[in-house]
């Protein structure tokens, strides 16, 4: 497993989602993207792009220290070591929509708000891509600070026009490969007195 791959895997997980959900409600001629939402990188109409703007270290970063993982072997047995601690992450994505009418335009927001409800928190199959670990999860959260400021600001940096458009972010984790050599633990003691 590749976890440093996990940015480029949470976009593509988002995307899937989204393609999915608009799938399941009747929504087959809606073509989805990661790239920029510049016109020139729009080829068909209506689609819908989950477009990473910012990576950040999550607020409740701390100092990180080595801690004990205990695993099991193929023979069952229990294996400690040390590993660093995972620095955990926010991945801000703008999500943006593009129809042929604003009218469609806001029947497909309405579906992504829609689903980024009913899916704010992905486990198991819903993660697309090798680098997650089987236990992860994964939450979406809306990005209840974006205002209009930085709504203007997304679009004047692309020199494009305003669109429809949420914000919203994923915390997530990248774990070290680095560990220590296994930790034997002591099971007994012997103690022996000479007289």
């Amino acid at each position: 497993m590749s976890q440093f791959e996990v940015i480029r895997d949470v976009g593509e997980t988002l995307k899937e989602l989204l393609k999915e959900n608009f799938k399941a409600s009747g929504f087959t001629t809606v073509s989805f993207s990661t790239d920029r939402p510049k016109k020139d990188n729009i080829k068909n109409l209506p689609m819908v792009d989950c477009y990473l703007y910012h990576v950040g270290f999550d607020p409740n970063y701390r100092e990180r220290t080595e801690s004990l993982v205990s695993t099991h072997d193929k023979q069952g047995n229990i294996v400690e070591f040390y590993r660093d601690a995972p620095v955990y992450l926010r991945a801000h994505f703008v999500i943006s929509v593009w129809g042929n009418s604003p009218n469609e335009e806001n029947l497909l927001l309405g579906l992504v708000v829609k689903t980024m409800l009913e899916n704010s928190i992905l486990t198991g199959t819903d993660l697309k891509g090798e680098s997650f670990y089987p236990d992860d999860k994964i939450n979406i959260y809306p990005n209840l600070q974006a205002d209009h400021n930085d709504l203007m600001s997304i679009w004047r940096s692309m020199n494009e026009e305003m669109r429809p458009a949420l914000f919203y972010y994923v915390r997530f984790r990248v774990e070290s490969d680095r560990k220590s050599s296994e930790v034997r633990r002591v099971l007994t003691k012997e103690i022996a007195v000479n007289r």
